[in-house]
This record gives C-alpha cells, sequence and structure tokens, in this order.
C-alpha cells in the first residue's frame, strides 16, 4: 500500500541556532513520504541559510521567504507554506520544536485506523534540551462534542491543544479556512475555534506523546516584555470577532458572564501605561454590541484600562480592582 505524502508546514524567524533540532528530527522519521515546507519571515540571522544547506542535502525539504505582500507574523507564512502543500495530511509545526522518530509513522497509522475522522490530535511534551524530553504531565486530552470543545477554546484557562498537536485531512483546510494574518496572539485559539465552528469537522484526540515543545528563557519570557503585552492587546479584537461570529445567540447569552470576566482579567493583566489601548477600546466596543453589556459593565472594563494606566499598583489598586470583577 502506498504511503500518502504528509506535509510539515514550518514557519521560521532568527532560529539559526536551533532550527537544526527541528529538521533533524523530521528527516529522522521511520516514516519517509513527507514533505516539509520551511517558511522564513524575514530572518536577519544565517536561518535562511540554514535551511537552505538542509535542502541540499534533502529534497524532501523545501524552503521560502515569506512574499512581502503578505503581512509579517507565523500566521501569514503558515498560510503560504499550507497553499503549497501536496500532501493528504498536512501537519503545522513550530520551528523550535522536536518530533518523536515515530511520530509520523504513528499519525498515518492512526489516521487509517480512523478514516473517518478528519483530524487527529496527540500529546505534546516539553523539553529544554534535547537528552531531556519529558511527558508533560498536566497535558489536556478531550474528546467532546464539538460545542463543549469550542466552550472548552473560548473559556478554559489552558488550551484543548495548540498548532502542533493535529495532523489534518489537508483538503479539510486548504481552501477553505485559514490563520488570521492579522494577530499576533491568541493564533491557536482563534484558528481552532473557526475550524471547529464554520467546518464542523470530526476529530479523535490519542493520548500519545510524539513531538517536544521547546522549554527555554525565550520562550519562558515570549510575551512578558512591553511589546509582547501589546501584540496580545492588539490581537484581543480580532480573536473576539472570531468567537462572536461562531457562538449562536443562546450562546452568547449561556456564556455572556465569563466572556466578560475572560475580558476583564486580560485587560487587567496586559494593559500597562505604555500599551496603546486603541484595540482594547474597540474590543470593549464590540462586546457591548453582541452581549448587550448595560452600562455598569461597559463602565468597568474602559475603567480598568484607565487604573492600569494611571494607577497601576498602587495603594488600594487591588482591592479595587477585587471589586470591580466582584461587580460583573
Amino acid at each position: 500500500m502506498e504511503q500518502p505524502l504528509v506535509s510539515i508546514i514550518i514557519p521560521t524567524f532568527n532560529r539559526a541556532t536551533i532550527i537544526n533540532d527541528t529538521l533533524d528530527s523530521i528527516i529522522n522519521q521511520t516514516y519517509s513520504n513527507w514533505e516539509c515546507i520551511v517558511v522564513d519571515d524575514g530572518s536577519f540571522d544565517s536561518t535562511f541559510s540554514v535551511i537552505g544547506n538542509y535542502c541540499e542535502s534533502d529534497s524532501r525539504i523545501k524552503r521560502f521567504k515569506r512574499p512581502d505582500t503578505k503581512l509579517k507574523g507565523a500566521n501569514a507564512c503558515r498560510n503560504f507554506g499550507l497553499s503549497h502543500a501536496k500532501g493528504y495530511y498536512c501537519i503545522f509545526f513550530d520551528s523550535d520544536d522536536i518530533m518523536t522518530t515515530n511520530c509520523l509513522e504513528q499519525r498515518v497509522k492512526l489516521f487509517s485506523e480512523h478514516p473517518e475522522k478528519d483530524f487527529l490530535v496527540f500529546s505534546m511534551g516539553v523539553f529544554s534540551d534535547k537528552s531531556l524530553c519529558e511527558i508533560y504531565p498536566y497535558r489536556k486530552v478531550i474528546n467532546l462534542s464539538l460545542k463543549e470543545t469550542l466552550e472548552d477554546f473560548i473559556l478554559s484557562s489552558t488550551l484543548p491543544w495548540n498548532v502542533s498537536r493535529p495532523i489534518f485531512k489537508t483538503e479539510l483546510i486548504q481552501n477553505q479556512i485559514g490563520f488570521n494574518e492579522e494577530i499576533q496572539n491568541f493564533q491557536d485559539e482563534e484558528f481552532n475555534v473557526r475550524v471547529l465552528g464554520f467546518l464542523k469537522p470530526k476529530y479523535l484526540s490519542i493520548d500519545i506523546t510524539d513531538c517536544y515543545y521547546r522549554f527555554d528563557e525565550a520562550s519562558i519570557n515570549k510575551y512578558n516584555s512591553i511589546k509582547g503585552y501589546q501584540d496580545i492587546i492588539d490581537s484581543l479584537y480580532y480573536y473576539y470577532t472570531s468567537v462572536f461570529l461562531i457562538l449562536s445567540k443562546k450562546q452568547k447569552t449561556e456564556y455572556k458572564k465569563k466572556l466578560i470576566q475572560r475580558l476583564f482579567k486580560q485587560l487587567k493583566h496586559y494593559v500597562y501605561p505604555k500599551i496603546n489601548p486603541k484595540y482594547a477600546f474597540m474590543t470593549i466596543r464590540l462586546f457591548k454590541s453582541e452581549l448587550s453589556i448595560n452600562l455598569v459593565i461597559y463602565c468597568l472594563l474602559f475603567l480598568i484600562i484607565y487604573l492600569n494606566t494611571y494607577y497601576h499598583n498602587r495603594k488600594g489598586y487591588y482591592r479595587i480592582t477585587k471589586f470591580m470583577y466582584d461587580c460583573i
């Protein structure tokens, strides 16, 4: 039986010192019928040359640069890579993570046992060094209805899965749905919410750890900066726009309080004096339109922005913000 082609799509930016770990883990797969599409997001180190060296030694690795006509960011690179994918299956992978040697073989085999599914989701471990790969003890594995899965993505504090864990039938998403190129954060959530809400796919989660997330100082501090917080605030509007497009009127009513509480916490955590609150204000207005929030809640959401901008961490701040949260 002919092995189906698997397309592995990897966005990358300034990964010259570590992308070799990712590409080596793919080259060492026990499953041989794959193509690896690496899309560089305008690196200014030697990442593009490093990828080129791999292309010369293995024709299954294909190197691209994100076109200047597309917005900068991993999502634009993923969409560009997906447009070039020829595989029956596809996997989105990050350029600092690694696969176990039997990752592809196992995923394809289990897909052949569940041909009625549109995508399968596997577990992901963590590593700081290739010799210290650990199965994550708090991993999340769910098999719920589409409604319950969507609810988990939108309201839970931990994602059901991230972008590297599923393997899709390419036909499910290619020319059907893509990543939102406007956002630098909430990329996994926003994409999966639309996949689940618009395409109504059949999925299966399998608790087998077959890839590992790099957990080092750079990944820990990725968003712990003014720029990181700004990216989060700027992405809120686009994320919640997609959420409200998916939710029914009944669901909006059912989730209303939890959605408002979630937004309040996000604004409280990420709005700082140096943050431009433009998209935060737009998000609050979006909530007013979609959830018909009353004037008190509307004012409280605006007030937390002003408190964080001018009164953050001053005496009484935590008592005031706790009272505000309790009023929601």
